[in-house]
């Protein structure tokens, strides 16, 4: 039987720079995490007028709000909706303002006055899949004087982690265009997520961003911890069918499954035995890829670097990452030790 009590988890969950949670999205978190290239984006959107969007395909499937999309609009006022009306307002808003919208740099920008909107899929059907949309150089509409210049890219990855990246060398800091920007009622941008009318992530509004770090939303990951035992052998009945009596070695597994789409980090799992067991004779920390096999399983040694050692009560088996999985095909892994009882 498994002492529930005694079992102790613990388990960091993607280990990024912490940054601003603010509200309350129910399926993407937030990081603010150290700034990424730029990708370049294939497909140039050829003669956008002001205020224009367009309906472009994915790729692929991507997941939003507990939805998947093929399809998705994107405005020249940098906002993006999985609905039929792309047409967002060129005065940008406090979120929330539209179901199901991601605002990587939401203003009242002009692509008839200069500079490129493009967009394209990269990495078809490989890991790093993903969909990109980049604003180069693209001016405020307000900008008589012509200094203006916004550069920002947003990327939809197939696992549903959204990123945003900024130009520190442009004028997308999040407030009031610079130079010859004249738009007094248009004091910056909204930037963030919405899943829809409830759960939504105003990052800022008419407000500075840090252009040096890059804003990443994703879907965290969702593990699941299963204990179990079996007898080895005992003193009386060696490996014929052994019972749980003095002397007797009993092996534990611990099956850690990950269907989250983002990999988990630094995964430990600590079992603190109870008196009726020998700690001396704990040995054999392991940690092996696929499902728990009690009785199939070779004694071996190979727990992590945050392990600890044959003999160590409380015993804790170190995971490392596990990678990210799905409902349908989680990534598991299982660890086990032995210890005699007394």
């Amino acid at each position: 039987m498994v002492n529930k009590k005694n079992l102790l988890i613990l388990v960091w969950f993607l280990c990024l720079p912490i940054g601003i949670i603010a509200a309350p999205l129910q399926y993407l978190s937030k990081s603010i995490v150290p700034e990424t290239a730029f990708d370049t984006a294939p497909t140039i959107w050829n003669n956008p007028e002001d205020d224009d969007d367009i309906r472009l395909r994915i790729g692929f499937d991507f997941p939003f709000n507990g939805t998947t999309y093929k399809r998705l609009r994107v405005s020249t006022n940098g906002a993006l909706t999985f609905g039929r009306n792309g047409d967002f307002s060129y005065d940008n808003e406090q979120i929330p303002y539209r179901d199901v919208s991601i605002f990587p740099y939401w203003d009242d920008m002009n692509p008839e006055g200069g500079g490129n909107i493009r967009y394209g899929r990269l990495d078809s059907g490989g890991a790093n899949e993903r969909f990109v949309i980049s604003w180069e150089e693209v001016p405020h509409y307000s900008d008589n004087g012509g200094s203006s210049s916004y550069s920002f890219q947003v990327v939809l990855y197939a696992n549903g982690s959204i990123r945003f990246r900024y130009d520190s060398t442009s004028d997308a800091d999040g407030t009031l265009c610079g130079g010859g920007c004249t738009d007094y009622a248009n004091n910056g941008a909204t930037i963030g997520v919405q899943e829809d009318g409830t759960h939504y992530d105003q990052h800022s509004y008419d407000s500075a961003i840090d252009q040096t770090k890059d804003i990443l939303y994703y879907i965290p990951p969702s593990v699941q911890i299963t204990k179990s035992s079996c007898v080895i052998n005992d003193p009386v009945n060696i490996t014929t069918n052994p019972k749980r009596i003095p002397g007797a070695t009993i092996r534990y597994a611990f099956e850690v499954s990950n269907t989250g789409a983002s990999a988990a980090d630094n995964v430990i799992v600590e079992d603190d035995l109870n008196s009726n067991f020998d700690y001396s004779t704990i040995q054999y920390l392991q940690i092996q890829s696929g499902t728990c096999n009690c009785l199939g399983v070779t004694s071996a040694s190979n727990n992590g670097a945050n392990g600890t050692a044959n003999g160590v009560n409380p015993v804790k088996l170190d995971f490392g990452t596990v990678a990210a999985g799905s409902s349908s095909t989680p990534t598991v892994e299982c660890g086990y030790f032995e210890v005699d009882i007394k």
